[in-house]
């Protein structure tokens, strides 16, 4: 079976069967070999459970190239199956390219307004205690527990028909997203609501109602089963119409899935437009599990980890195995089960795609919450899924993937984060980093110096910083010469008190808005999102780490034993005042006399200074820098001294 499975793979699509329905004979014989009594029942009564299966094999070339294969079991986009919850992925994507488009931060609280419609209260916010309404927490949520107000707002603020235009234009010409999930007329759903995008009280983007009108093709009826309850609970005894439904064919799904996951696989017009922490936002969430969320915190007993983890996982309640990530997306509804997922085994460096769906809904009666969901469905989606597990496993390439890109991304999830402050000390590795915020006098002379001796560095700067027009020449050249920019605050507030470290000074919305300013005038400068924040001072508490990581960011400081940092100082401060000599031979001594010298450190300078101080220590960066590269040194960029943490 196993040589029939792999001679296929050299003959490209010589093993489809059938006409309408594609069969693949190696994924068939695979299944049905494999299969228990029950599983296989299933599979051989496709007129009854509507199984469609896609299973994609990958290999990797010497430079980490994939190369996909797919292998179908029944599909046919011609058999229709209702997406249920699955049609929230794409409005993810679509609302974080979206974000990007009107350069805003994807943190940004949005609103959305009542204007039309006796039913838009529905979706007056109502989730200020599990974190400010935002694309981000919505697009949490919809992937953490598949939230149907999260899709709601999304819809609202994409839009009937800029839905189907922005997918069409990559290639998903049959699908059709047109209805919420809340009981609304066509007519309903093709308005949307005013959206606002707010910071600090000021509305940074306002959007108004919009209605489509474009047309779809309603030409084909979907009648399913043979009776249906309707909304006012009467039995209608005839088949329940979806000729209106949503519908996403299983091919589309998964190929939207590799899209994200795989930017490089599909044409350039076939992507969104999203930047890297986009996918790494994404990534994490589409993997995560309700326990591992602080914000929103959710009732376990309910929100089990596997909820939303069908193939191998959920039947059961099983628990995932800490070196198994699945970055998926599911649905439920009708007594149809879909599931589009891509597994990574970090442990055995394996790695496959499948998406699936079933019916299960033995009676022909829809809409009475009767389904074999748990008898039937979930026992399905463990069986296939712990076969093709098994088979990737036993069959994987010589050559395994390099998974780093999503190792990154799940890094930390179901930990308490905490505050980095320092690379790895076994490699001879260090970032010079630069802060900023009112001041840039030293700006041009450390661009120059670094250029000179062909170092990296990172500059962590606050968002008047960014937003101040006089130093956006500055910038754009750092951005230029390939330094790393990001956040150190909007307007460096102190986050909380110098005597109780344990005492905030600001509220957590507060916090955000804050950060919201530093990084909508990054963004409005064209830079890329950054991962890394500094916070003001180099002062925080654990609260501050948490409120960071619960964005998708991760806090660092500088790192601790030198005196670089007391460059700000200036002589009227007394004690507290170092000349630069004081402080270039702190940087010496400890380098000289602590093990592990400044390996992996992040060494904190001042890009500009009050001008009191007189006695600039950027002068002396030549120098030091030269000390240090000939004591072989290597200069590095934030992001690249933390990569393996």
């Amino acid at each position: 079976m196993s040589r029939w499975f792999l001679l296929c793979l050299l003959l490209p699509y010589s093993c489809v069967v059938t006409a309408q329905a594609r069969t693949d004979a190696p994924l068939r014989d695979l299944l049905f070999q494999r299969a228990s009594p029950q599983l296989r029942h299933i599979l051989s009564n496709p007129d009854s459970f509507h199984v469609q299966l896609i299973f994609t094999t990958i290999t990797r070339d010497s430079k980490g190239n994939a190369t996909f294969r797919d292998w179908h079991f029944n599909t046919d986009r011609n058999q229709y199956f209702n997406p249920a919850s699955t049609v929230k992925m794409p409005l993810a994507f679509l609302a974080l390219e979206k974000m990007r488009q009107l350069k805003l931060w994807k943190w940004t609280p949005m609103l959305t307004d009542s204007a039309w419609s006796r039913q838009s209260a529905v979706y007056m916010d109502t989730s200020a205690a599990n974190g400010l309404p935002s694309v981000a927490q919505y697009i949490k949520k919809i992937f953490l527990v598949s939230d149907n107000d999260a899709y709601n707002r999304l819809y609202e603020f994409l839009g009937q028909g800029y839905i189907h235009d922005n997918l069409r234009s990559k290639g998903f010409k049959d699908i059709r997203i047109v209805r919420r999930f809340v009981s609304m007329s066509e007519e309903e759903n093709r308005h949307t609501n005013p959206v606002r995008f707010v910071q600090n009280g000021k509305t940074l983007y306002s959007q108004p109602a919009v209605y489509n009108s474009a047309a779809f093709d309603y030409g084909k009826r979907v009648l399913v089963g043979h009776s249906h309850w309707d909304r006012n609970d009467s039995l209608i005894r005839t088949p329940m119409d979806f000729t209106k439904h949503n519908y996403f064919p299983l091919e589309e799904l998964h190929r939207l899935l590799r899209s994200v996951l795989f930017p490089g696989s599909v044409a350039v017009k076939e992507r969104f437009a999203l930047q890297e922490e986009d996918y790494r936002f994404l990534y994490r969430w589409m993997a995560a599990l309700p326990s591992e969320s602080d914000h929103p915190r959710y009732d376990t007993s309910e929100f089990f980890d596997s909820y939303t983890k069908f193939f191998r996982f959920k039947d059961g309640r099983r628990k995932l195995p800490s070196h198994i990530s699945v970055f998926n997306k599911t649905g439920w509804s009708y007594g149809y089960l879909t599931d589009v997922a891509y597994f990574a085994d970090f442990r055995n460096n394996v790695e496959f795609l499948v998406s699936g769906n079933i019916y299960v809904n033995r009676d022909g009666v829809l809409n009475d919450g009767k389904y074999e969901y748990e008898e039937t469905g979930y026992p399905f989606f463990r069986e296939v899924g712990d076969i093709l597990y098994d088979y990737t496993l036993a069959n994987a390439p010589a050559r395994r993937p390099d998974l780093s890109r999503f190792r990154e991304a799940v890094s930390g999830l179901g930990e308490k984060p905490v505050a980095i402050t320092r690379g790895d000390t076994t490699r001879k590795q260090l970032a010079l980093v630069f802060t900023g915020h009112e001041y840039a006098d030293g700006g041009k002379y450390i661009l120059e110096t670094l250029k000179r001796l062909g170092v990296k560095a990172s500059f962590f700067l606050t968002g008047d910083f960014y937003g101040n027009p006089s130093f956006a020449p500055l910038i754009r050249s750092l951005h230029a010469d390939g330094h790393y920019l990001g956040p150190h605050s909007g307007k460096h507030l102190l986050y909380c008190d110098w005597k109780k470290r344990d005492s905030l000074l600001l509220t957590r919305s507060e916090f955000e808005a804050d950060l919201d300013m530093n990084l909508l005038a990054m963004t409005r400068l064209g830079l890329p999102e950054p991962h890394y924040f500094l916070p003001p001072y180099e002062w925080y508490n654990d609260s501050i780490v948490q409120w960071t990581n619960d964005l998708g960011m991760q806090l660092i400081n500088f790192t601790p034993g030198t005196r670089s940092n007391a460059d700000y100082t200036y002589p009227e401060m007394g004690k507290s005042y170092l000349t630069s000599d004081k402080i270039h031979e702190s940087v010496v001594l400890f380098e000289n006399q602590r093990p592990g010298g400044l390996n992996g450190f992040m060494l904190l300078v001042h890009i500009g200074t009050d001008p009191r101080r007189k006695d600039k220590f950027y002068f002396q960066l030549f120098k030091l820098i030269r000390y240090l590269q000939l004591k072989d040194y290597d200069f590095v960029i934030v992001p690249r001294l933390l990569s393996a943490q």
